[in-house]
């Protein structure tokens, strides 16, 4: 808040009234910085080519805004990673602390204990944007909402929202959690390019629940040509802000308003926006989706993967291989039997030296074997000693594979690779179903894939199972 005078305008004798309203402007600014919520909010607007990422068009781009419910998306966005990766599903029960049902509306009215299905979670915060629901799913997924709001905030830096800190998960009020209108448009990107299979939800005109329904907060959906989400968000320091994603043929673009003076100015300037980019911008068409609004500052690009492509050298063995000399059995007559070694095999899985997706990944594995006597005159199993050996794995590398996700354990992955083979069994008949651990820093996962296709069967295969709602990408062979 700045405040002006001119002092020809107060007469030459009233030092004393110029001094306190000076003093009086000064009280005004203090408590327009104390409290936020009474400060005029600033108007922030974006247009992004969703192909390509290029900005359509902007305004105060970078300029850091308060993001009310669009905190929403990365709740959202959040809940959808710990989905595709197996720890949850969608009939999931989230149960409803007593911080939780305190929360400020809007809200669904929970009492402490009850609980809610992931999905109807989902649903909830995209149409009623649901405070409660919201501090729900942090405290579920992130053991408090201090903690799920790190995550959002780590999350948001490394996929490009570089300006972004996240303080809560429902965008409540709070000084520390703030955005811009580029990263809300980035978000907007990953929401569709990293969870396809679930960005539907978004378009989600009307919830039911407990025999009350709810509206979608988004007038502009069915009423815009061509929008099909995201998400809207409100408080008094922020104004009206609206996050769209809209799709007329092959193309699509990602808009952001923030600031704007009231919910019917915001629709009215957003569906302007996206008619005047759609009719006057040139637009790129086809199928893939961008992942950041044009070059957010201090981000650097990634090339195929959202982490840094570590590259480490082949391990090293804990202990030189070891040659075990086996002892002649010794039997009551004395007569030496020939005692043969053996080694009990077992399976080893892929450990790749790279996370690239189009990487070659050569890979070795120490693996305790168990020697074992046999003689010649019995059937027990005698141990003797365990032998550190290096294993090469078997690689996949030769033909087009394609990857249905990455999961926290073992049975999950493969339980998802038969999901796949029950929804798109012809295009998988014949194909080599494999499983290949990656570990990152203490974490270890299993990324699910189908080995023995070619470009072209690859691709196919991915779009059909894409439609069927299991994420699929696929991956070009060893060069």
């Amino acid at each position: 808040m700045f405040v002006e005078f001119a002092d020809n305008r107060l007469p030459a004798t009233s030092h004393m009234a110029k001094g306190i309203i000076t003093l009086l402007a000064g009280l005004l600014l203090v408590a327009s910085l104390v409290n936020p919520a009474k400060a005029k909010p600033a108007f922030s607007t974006i247009a992004v080519d969703a192909r390509t990422g290029k900005i359509l068009y902007g305004k105060n781009i970078d300029a850091r805004r308060y993001p009310a419910s669009l905190t929403k998306m990365m709740t959202l966005y959040l809940l959808f990673e710990d989905l595709q990766a197996g720890r949850i599903s969608l009939n999931t029960r989230l149960r409803v602390s007593r911080y939780a049902a305190s929360r400020p509306p809007s809200k669904l009215g929970f009492k402490p204990g009850q609980t809610i299905s992931v999905r109807n979670a989902i649903l909830a915060l995209v149409t009623k944007s649901a405070n409660d629901v919201a501090t729900a799913i942090a405290e579920n997924l992130g053991g408090s909402e201090k903690r799920f709001a790190q995550r959002m905030t780590r999350t948001a830096h490394a996929i490009g929202m570089t300006r972004t800190t996240f303080a809560n998960a429902s965008g409540l009020p709070n000084r520390r959690q703030m955005t811009t209108a580029r990263d809300m448009a980035t978000l907007g990107l990953h929401l569709q390019h990293d969870f396809p299979q679930y960005y539907h939800f978004f378009s989600t005109r009307r919830f039911s629940y407990h025999r009350r329904a709810y509206g979608n907060h988004n007038r502009l959906l069915g009423r815009v040509e061509g929008v099909d989400g995201i998400k809207t968000g409100y408080t008094r320091a922020s104004g009206y802000n609206l996050t769209t994603s809209t799709r007329r043929g092959k193309k699509r673009v990602v808009a952001v308003v923030m600031g704007a003076r009231s919910g019917r100015s915001r629709n009215a300037y957003m569906k302007n926006l996206i008619n005047r980019v759609f009719l006057k911008k040139r637009l790129s068409k086809g199928t893939r989706i961008a992942m950041t609004a044009g070059s957010p500052p201090g981000y650097r690009r990634r090339k195929n993967s959202f982490a840094r492509v570590i590259r480490p050298k082949p391990p090293v063995p804990r202990q030189k291989p070891q040659i075990v000399k086996l002892a002649k059995a010794k039997t009551p007559d004395t007569t030496k039997i020939q005692d043969r070694l053996i080694i009990e095999k077992r399976p080893v899985s892929e450990t790749p030296l790279s996370d690239d997706k189009n990487a070659t990944f050569a890979s070795a594995k120490m693996v305790d074997q168990v020697a074992e006597l046999k003689s010649a005159k019995s059937d027990k199993l005698i141990p003797v000693k365990k032998l550190a050996m290096t294993i090469k794995a078997k690689t996949h590398s030769k033909s087009w594979n394609i990857q249905i996700g990455a999961f926290p354990n073992e049975e999950s992955a493969i339980g998802h690779l038969a999901k796949a083979k029950r929804k798109a069994s012809r295009n998988l008949s014949g194909k080599t179903p494999f499983t290949m651990e990656v570990v990152k820093g203490s974490s270890t996962i299993y990324r699910a894939r189908y080995a023995g296709f070619n470009r072209n069967t690859a691709r196919k295969t991915c779009r059909i199972l894409s439609r069927k709602g299991i994420k699929c990408f696929a991956l070009a062979p060893r060069s």
